[in-house]
This record gives C-alpha cells, structure tokens and sequence, in this order.
C-alpha cells in the first residue's frame, strides 16, 4: 500500500524513501509470536515478541481519540514514528480493549484482492478505522469480509483480539475465529491455510505454556521469554485487554520493563515513545529545541573516512560518496541527498531535522552511520573493515 504519500517530502525522499514495503506487503519475513488467553478468573491476555531486523528504532505512537474516530488508541511502528499512523503500522491496541498485531508468512498464491470491494477512505485509513471505531474481533471480522486492502495484505495474517475474550485469524486464506474461551498463538505459518504449525518451534513452547499454566503477566512473560530470538527479538508487549495495562520490553535494555495504562498512556496527549528510551513512557523529558546546525567544511581526507557502501538488513545498501557541500547519500533505489557537515562525524540535511553521524565500532572494525530524525534514533547502517 502507499504509506508515503502523507508523509512531508523532503523527509519522505531522505527516509522514508529507503522502505520500499511495508508489514501487509513485505518482501522480507520476519519472526513474531502472539498469544491470546482468558485466564480463570475471565481476565483476557495477549503477548507478542516482534522479531526483525538489527539496527532499526521502534516506536510506541499514541493517539487520543482522533477528529472522527470513536476511541483513542496506541500503535507500533519500524523506524519512524510517521509509520504508526497508517498501513504500516506493526500493531496497536484501543481505549475498549481491541488489539491486533501481525505476522509475516509466504504470499497466498491465488487470492485477488478485486474481489472484495475497496474501502472508501482508501487502504492507508483501514487499520486507525478498525482501532478508532471498533471494540470486537467480530466487527473486524465483519469488516473484511466486505473490504480488502487493494494494495498488500497477501503476505501477512492478522492476529486480533477483544477485551470480550474472542480471539482470531484473518487473512488472504480465510477467517478463523476460535471457540470462546480457547487461546490462540499464531508465529509465521499460514493458520488459515492450514499450514503446519510444528514446523516453527515457536508454536509448541507457546501452546505448552498455555496448557500448563493459567494465563496471567508470569505465563505470558514466560511465552515472551522462551520465543525469544536472541538479537532478532526488537521488543515485546504484554497486554490485559480487561483492565487495560500494558508491559513493553525492549532489547536496547532488557532491564528496564516498563508498565502502563492505555488510558494513562492517552491522557498525555498525541505524542511517540522510542523502545530505546521506554522509561520516557513513566519519566518526563525536558523539552528540547531543535538549534539550526551550521555548516563547517572538512578536508578531503576527512571525508573519505566515511565514503563506501552501508549496509542494513531492512533499509538495504546505501552509497557514501564525496560532494562539493559535504557528502551524498544514495539509497538502492537510486534516490539521493546531500548533507553538509555540522562537526567532523556529523551531518545535517538543511531545512529539516535530520542527521547523520559516523562513528568506528572498534570492537568489529566497522564504521557505523547512525540516522536521526526529529531527535530520535532511526536505523544504523554498517561498512565492513573499515579502516
């Protein structure tokens, strides 16, 4: 689907530009385990750990109750906040208890999204119309049983959930919605299609959990824990759709689990969170003015410390090469920016709140290019044997 076009150009050409998918229309798999439960007491459950590419920031995106929109609710998103607002958005959860996520799976061969009607507010409106106007899997399901994206969906399943306990799968194969009171876990294989569970060890650690243990925070931390990755596990989320709390994780400090509210997490007003810094969610942080950097030259021997080729698993090869105003940067798909230089490892593009900045991993002898925007850490990109 096109999620960039909404998204100011200049940005869009810099950033943005680099994805040239999103989750309902991948090229690349990524991992993801989500579990939902009722536990005995009627209390409802959901986890999920998003596995995916190293070096990329995520983010947590709020948005109280929107112009038009029934209820107030929070995403996830890839690199950059602006991806939780639209099509892109990796999963989110309401002010009713209504949540969904998504896991990557092989493209459904056969299925023609033309053959369901096309949403009128357009495939980019879909998923902030399902968090901001509805509070049961059924509406969701009823929802696309009459609309399918037009772009995308064909690649992916969407695990949803309420806060009523009802539980299902929704994808390209089918609709799936499980009896009341069963769990379901789905990772990357096609529920709907009838793929084979066993083949992904994911899938049995996480149904014995569930069959061993009543569901509560321990057993779905536990789910969380033991589906891990290693490196590839960007965050987790733990849910209580009944009472509305929420744990996030996240690998840049796996100390420091945070718990909220989606109704505390609203009352702060429209504003995103980086898993990089998730005690920001609980701990205020001051307000920081953007300074218009100034521009400095750097010798020639300077700059060629940086050029070459990066790499990153999701963003793909960008190319550093020397320019009279600092130096250019040029992603596969061949678009190009010029920064200038702020200090002797900084750069800046002009007018808009971007840097860039350069800094030798001794470690692996790798120089490592690290993207910001608006202040955040977005992705890093690496050169091999540096020296």
């Amino acid at each position: 689907m096109d999620s960039m076009r909404t998204i100011n150009r200049q940005l869009t050409c810099f950033i943005i530009l680099f994805i040239a998918f999103s989750i309902l229309h991948q090229t690349q798999i990524h991992a993801c385990t989500i579990a939902s439960a009722v536990s005995s007491s009627g209390q409802v459950w959901t986890c999920n750990n998003e596995d995916g590419p190293i070096g990329v920031a995520n983010f947590i995106n709020v948005f109280p109750k929107p112009v038009g929109m029934k209820y107030g609710y929070y995403t996830l998103s890839y690199l950059s906040p602006k991806f939780g607002e639209g099509g892109n958005m990796q999963g989110g959860m309401n002010e009713v208890g209504l949540t969904f996520d998504f896991n990557a799976m092989n493209q459904v061969k056969g299925f023609n999204p033309k053959s369901k009607k096309t949403y009128p507010q357009g495939d980019e409106l879909i998923l902030p119309h399902i968090l901001g106007t509805m509070k049961s899997v059924q509406e969701v399901i009823e929802f696309f049983k009459t609309y399918w994206f037009q772009n995308g969906f064909n690649s992916a399943q969407m695990h949803v959930a309420d806060r009523q306990g009802r539980f299902a799968i929704i994808s390209a194969s089918g609709i799936q919605l499980v009896e009341k009171g069963e769990f379901l876990v789905s990772t990357n294989f096609d529920i709907c299609g009838k793929e084979d569970g066993a083949s992904c060890w994911r899938y049995p650690k996480a149904i014995a959990l569930l069959k061993e243990n009543d569901p509560s925070l321990s057993t779905m931390m536990s789910i969380c824990r033991e589906t891990k990755q290693g490196e590839s596990t960007m965050y987790s989320n733990v849910q209580n759709l009944t009472t509305g709390d929420i744990w996030f994780l996240s690998k840049h400090d796996p100390q420091s689990t945070v718990k909220t509210n989606i109704i505390d997490l609203l009352s702060k007003g429209r504003k995103s969170y980086a898993f990089k810094d998730l005690k920001s969610l609980i701990e205020d942080r001051p307000l920081s003015q953007p300074v218009k950097p100034m521009r400095i030259e750097l010798t020639v021997n300077v700059k060629n410390k940086y050029l070459g080729t990066y790499n990153n698993e999701y963003i793909g090869k960008l190319i550093i090469e020397a320019h009279q105003d600092g130096i250019k940067v040029t992603s596969a798909d061949g678009n190009a920016n010029v920064v200038q230089a702020q200090t002797e490892n900084t750069f800046f593009l002009p007018n808009v709140d971007v840097r860039v900045e350069f800094n030798l991993d001794k470690d692996t002898n790798q120089m490592t290019m690290s993207f910001y925007e608006n202040g955040f850490w977005i992705f890093d990109a690496w050169k091999p044997n540096s020296k």
